[in-house]
């Protein structure tokens, strides 16, 4: 006579409850993650780019810069960012961030109108990229804060 085993019949509900917890777990904090991260990412020489955006009121206005530059690297780094006709430059400190929403980086027009991407040249003395960034308005409540003057 086949006597069940209950602790084989609880090992098993057990993995499977895990290998199901595991598919889903992984992949809901990345989706809560990134579902506020509008930029786009990068990187220019050392320095990362994380979440890269322009947040501006109409095409043709001034834009503010947003994002975060990351540098990895022991030496601090000068990252010149520019569009088509405006160009600012910052200083990332050695193993540090540049956060541009609390540092305050404008370009004086952006071209394309909310909803559209512009392209940024980011250039560090050593390399350059390019960045096909989104330009936001005050829409989304989180940005509105941030639109220019």
């Amino acid at each position: 006579m086949h006597r069940r085993r209950p602790h084989l019949a609880r090992s098993s509900s057990a993995l499977a409850l895990i290998a199901a917890l595991s598919m889903t777990g992984c992949s809901a904090p990345e989706e809560t993650r990134d579902a506020i991260a509008n930029g786009e990412d990068g990187q220019v020489g050392v320095v990362k780019l994380r979440s890269m955006l322009v947040v501006s009121t109409e095409g043709g206005e001034a834009g503010r810069l947003l994002g975060t530059l990351d540098n990895e690297s022991s030496a601090a780094v000068e990252v010149v960012i520019g569009d088509s006709d405006d160009r600012v430059t910052v200083t990332v400190p050695a193993n540090g961030q540049y956060p541009l929403d609390t540092n305050e980086e404008i370009l004086s027009t952006v071209e394309e109108p909310p909803g559209a991407l512009t392209q940024l040249t980011l250039a560090t003395p050593s390399e350059s990229a390019t960045l096909d960034v989104p330009v936001l308005d005050g829409t989304l409540d989180q940005y509105e804060a941030y639109l220019p003057g």
